[in-house]
């Protein structure tokens, strides 16, 4: 597997035949492996190492604290803080695109705070008070609709990879009706040995479910991604460089396509220096991820170009009802 490193860069200002080159390259990779990873991407290295730090100060505040801004569970998009154990991610997968009933229960050890859009009026962010993280939500809100712009160009080169009509994705993924979200994600440090019983992990594999996920990561490691070309075998993502954006397909992209672009599934397991450890500590992680995601009342169901010929492999139901149906199955 020889997943693709892009440099966004060269789609961005470029020349039209490196804006060619750029979209194609991409389309490739995300419909051979599920992701790429994009450089150049123009968020800055300081503004990664802020969200990183203002993370780790999030995580580190008092239960109450955390508490008062809770996210309750159920159909409604997440806002605030989830607990550990809150989301389960093995159930999302099961009972989504895997279609089965299965009932095991699998925890993840994971926790994590959700914001939406400033423009979000009806599932507003639920932020922790200024006087306990002094600084927090401006941080939030700029480094979000910095990745917003980043979703807008790999999308709008898709579009010319696939020779669509301009704003065929991006329309249904407007800043004024914007449902994307951007999430904080920490996993406590969790002995080896409690991975291994089978029970708990960090995350099981799982389908993200927007459009696309924009996605940093520390350097602990253990993100992993299906490969595809190895029946039941995953790849490491190794976490070298924090500003390294992961790109990967989420199941609005997939249902678009009508399948000529498959969801990535992923998952965090054990990194690579405690492969053959039956024993010791793994230490806590942090990851930041954008989920770009269409508008609530868009169309989730596939484009006319990758119907024709065939039949549509997902049905026509708009955004806001797919996603509550999904959610539900993880709380």
């Amino acid at each position: 597997m020889n997943p693709l490193t892009l440099d966004l860069s060269d789609f961005c200002g470029s020349s039209e035949a490196q804006r060619e080159i750029f979209s194609s390259q991409l389309r490739d990779g995300l419909t051979q492996h599920g992701f790429v990873k994009v450089i150049g991407h123009g968020v800055p290295g300081r503004t990664v190492a802020e969200l990183f730090r203002q993370s780790k100060k999030f995580f580190e505040l008092q239960p109450e604290d955390k508490l008062a801004i809770a996210h309750p569970g159920g159909r409604e998009p997440q806002r605030g803080w989830s607990a550990i154990d809150n989301e389960s991610s093995s159930a999302l997968y099961r009972k989504g695109l895997l279609n089965s009933q299965i009932t095991e229960d699998l925890k993840d050890a994971r926790e994590h705070f959700d914001q939406g859009s400033t423009t979000d009026v009806e599932f507003p962010t639920r932020w922790p008070k200024e006087s306990a993280l002094p600084g927090f939500r401006s941080v939030m809100e700029d480094a979000f609709e910095k990745l917003e712009q980043v979703a807008s160009q790999v999308m709008t080169a898709l579009e010319v990879a696939f020779q669509l009509p301009t704003g065929s994705f991006l329309n249904a993924i407007t800043h004024e009706r914007n449902s994307s979200e951007f999430r904080l994600n920490h996993y406590p440090a969790i002995e080896v040995d409690e991975i291994l019983r089978g029970k708990v992990s960090r995350i099981w594999p799982h389908f993200d479910l927007g459009v696309i996920t924009l996605l940093f990561q520390d350097s602990v490691g253990g993100l992993e991604f299906e490969d595809r070309e190895q029946s039941g075998e995953f790849y490491r993502l190794h976490g070298e460089d924090a500003t390294k954006l992961v790109v990967n397909v989420s199941e609005t992209l997939q249902r678009w396509t009508n399948g000529d672009v498959r969801a990535g599934l992923h998952r965090v397991s054990l990194p690579q220096n405690l492969d053959g450890k039956t024993s010791g500590t793994l230490p806590e992680r942090y990851s930041i991820a954008c989920f770009c995601k269409a508008d609530r009342l868009a169309s989730v169901g596939p484009l006319g170009k990758f119907v024709k010929g065939c039949e549509a492999r997902f049905s026509d139901i708009s955004a806001i009802e797919y996603h509550q149906q999904r959610l539900q199955s993880a709380y």
